[in-house]
C-alpha cells in the first residue's frame, strides 16, 4: 500500500461499536480515542426539539415505543436508550443536539450532523430554522458539517445559511446513475458520502475533479480501511473510532498531512 493522506475519521453515531449509538457514552468514547469528527442522526419530536437517534421509531434501541414525531421531548427523556446495548449503561438518555453541542465544545471534535426526515407525516415544521439556530447558537458554523440523504432540505440550508457546509449522502437507487458533481454542485453540498459497498474509484475521480471532499461510511475492519483509503478516501465513518485510529499508528501507510473540516 502506498503512501496517502491521513484521512479524517469520523466516529459513526459515536464510538457505536463500543457504546450504544447516538448516546453521550458513545460521544464521549470517540473523544477519547481521538475521533476528528462525530456523526449523529437528528429528528424532530411532536413539540419541535431536535434529538438525536436514528430510527424514526424508538423501539429499536430505547425503553419506549412510538414514533419520534409522536413523541414529546419530556416523553423522550424518560427513556433509557442505552440498556439495549449493555445494562452498565442504563443511565444514558436520548439526547438533544444542544447538549451534544455544549459537551463538545471544549474539545477539538467536529460534527456531521445527518437530518433524517423521512417517515415524518408534518410539513413546514422550519426543520431547516430550527437547526441553522442551533448551530449559530452554539457557535458550531466553522465545526458543523450538515449531511442528508434528503436533498432538498440541503438545498434550503445553504439557500438560508450558505456559511454551513453541507454534504449529500447517495441514495443507491435514487441516485444510482448520478455522478458526485451531478448530486452537489445542484444544491451546493461541498461533500459526497457514500458506503464502503457503493464506493467506486470513477467517484472519487470526478469528486476530486470538482473540489468535493469524499466520506465513506461502513469502514469497520483493517481490511475495509485499506482499501478504501488505496481508493482515496478523504474522510472514514466508523463503528470503531478506537481501531481505525489505531491502523493510523502505522507510519508507513501514511504521509504526513491529514484532510481537514474546512475542506468539507
Amino acid at each position: 500500500m502506498s503512501a496517502v493522506r491521513r484521512p479524517l475519521i469520523i466516529a459513526h453515531r459515536g464510538a457505536s461499536g463500543s457504546a450504544p449509538e447516538n448516546t453521550i457514552a458513545a460521544f464521549h468514547k470517540a473523544v477519547l480515542a481521538g475521533a476528528n469528527m462525530i456523526e449523529l442522526d437528528v429528528r424532530l419530536t411532536k413539540d419541535f426539539h431536535i434529538v438525536v437517534h436514528h430510527d424514526r421509531n424508538v423501539r429499536r434501541t430505547t425503553s419506549g415505543k412510538g414514533n419520534i414525531w409522536n413523541l414529546t421531548l419530556q416523553q423522550l427523556r424518560a427513556l433509557d436508550a442505552g440498556s439495549w446495548a449493555d445494562p452498565r449503561f442504563h443511565r444514558e438518555r436520548i439526547p438533544t443536539l444542544r447538549e451534544v453541542m455544549e459537551f463538545l465544545l471544549p474539545t477539538n471534535v467536529n460534527l456531521n450532523i445527518e437530518v433524517k426526515t423521512d417517515g415524518d407525516p408534518r410539513k413546514h415544521t422550519h426543520f431547516e430554522e430550527c437547526l441553522i439556530l442551533i448551530i449559530m447558537e452554539k457557535k458550531f458554523e466553522e465545526r458543523a458539517l450538515v449531511s442528508s440523504f434528503d436533498h432538498k432540505f440541503l438545498k434550503r440550508i445553504r439557500e438560508l445559511f450558505p456559511q454551513i457546509a453541507t454534504g449529500a449522502l447517495y441514495h443507491p437507487v435514487r441516485d444510482v446513475r448520478k455522478k458526485p458533481s451531478t448530486l452537489c454542485t445542484g444544491i451546493g453540498a461541498s461533500a459526497f458520502i457514500c458506503s464502503r459497498t457503493q464506493l467506486r474509484r470513477r467517484m472519487i475521480h470526478d469528486a476530486h475533479t470538482h473540489r468535493l471532499t469524499v466520506a465513506c461510511y461502513g469502514v469497520n475492519v483493517p481490511q475495509h480501511f485499506d482499501k478504501v483509503l488505496t481508493l482515496g478516501v478523504d474522510a472514514v465513518v466508523t463503528d470503531w473510532p478506537e481501531k481505525m485510529i489505531g491502523r493510523l499508528t502505522d507510519s508507513r501507510y501514511f504521509s504526513r498531512s491529514q484532510h481537514s473540516i474546512h475542506h468539507l
